[in-house]
């Protein structure tokens, strides 16, 4: 996903979070939790990269 503004928030280090359904690309529609079959959005790796041309990280 591209276009996000990080803004700094009181979270623990090494999370992130962010609003529904902006990442749901994140989210592989496959990925579901045994018995629940609901989404696994609890735990999704990321990886923040600046924007070369806004300067800002998307």
């Amino acid at each position: 996903v591209k276009g996000f503004t990080l803004l700094p928030f009181d979270i623990p280090a090494g999370q992130a979070a962010a609003y529904y359904p902006e990442v749901n690309p994140l989210v592989p529609l496959e990925s579901v939790g045994e018995g629940s079959s609901t989404p696994t959005s609890k735990f999704v790796a990321i990886r923040l990269e600046r924007s070369v041309e806004s300067a800002r990280i998307v």
